[in-house]
């Protein structure tokens, strides 16, 4: 009989019944960045349609947004935050003051929130680079692609590339990821007339390609402003704002779904 008290004991625990979760993406690696996305982009579609009033819409309304940085949106939340799931949440948060204004009541509670305050604006300015060349005669520039980030320094030379101290025959080892490198100075005709010297990290090597190309061509841009036309032609000053898309909970990944079984 004192054999089975352990087992009836343990019965006895599993009729507990335990609360459920009050979130569908408890079980997810980060529940609360998930539930974020969820409720903000349920927010935007409840006013997608959202038209102010004739008396409202006379109001001038030009607020520009700005929001918390990633470290402070990271400790108001709570969680810690990557670069890319803070990008993630700006992005539904300016799709949210992308509506018509005035914004409505709901949605301008909910972007206050997120607001970066007037304190901390002028406290985090930071002194950018100037888009002048420095005492070397080096021009700067910084290009990013998907989660690719490029520093990068145009000085004039004989046409050498160096991506992160090597050759780029040796770090591209595709021919399309060194020919989008090179795109700005071939399409200005200044192959061998700069050398080049940047440094990239994250991302695969057609979104570090990229992040170069973007990086190159704005520094190109310091040495010479009349290029502009040529390289934003050639899509060498323009940042592709395009990324992966995320999973959504209930579905196998982004967009495909489980498959459906009868039984």
């Amino acid at each position: 009989m004192a054999t089975l008290q352990p087992r009836m004991a343990m019965d006895d625990d599993l009729l507990i019944e335990r609360e459920k979760p009050g979130s569908l993406s408890y079980f997810t690696g980060n529940f609360k960045y998930n539930d974020l996305l969820i409720d903000l982009d349920h927010l935007y579609k409840q006013h997608a349609e959202w038209k102010p009033e004739v008396n409202d819409a006379e109001q001038p309304d030009d607020k520009v947004y700005a929001w918390k940085l990633r470290e402070k949106m990271s400790e108001m939340m709570g969680i810690p935050l990557k670069t890319s799931q803070w990008r993630k949440i700006t992005l539904q948060l300016n799709q949210l003051a992308s509506l018509p204004r005035p914004l409505p009541t709901q949605v301008a509670q909910v972007l206050a929130i997120y607001e970066r305050s007037v304190e901390q604006a002028s406290s985090n300015v930071s002194v950018s680079k100037s888009n002048t060349l420095d005492d070397l005669g080096r021009a700067y520039g910084v290009g990013r692609r998907k989660e690719s980030s490029a520093r990068c320094w145009v000085v004039e030379g004989e046409g050498k590339v160096l991506v992160n101290g090597v050759e780029l025959t040796d770090y591209f080892q595709r021919p399309a990821d060194r020919n989008k490198v090179t795109l700005p100075l071939s399409v200005t005709e200044s192959t061998e007339k700069y050398n080049v010297w940047t440094i990239v990290s994250g991302g695969g090597s057609t979104g570090q390609a990229e992040a170069i190309k973007l990086g190159i061509g704005r520094a190109l841009l310091v040495h010479d402003d009349a290029l502009k036309p040529t390289l934003r032609k050639a899509g060498c000053i323009t940042r592709d704002p395009r990324v992966v898309e995320r999973k959504k909970e209930g579905q196998r990944k982004a967009r495909a779904k489980y498959t459906w079984v009868k039984r």
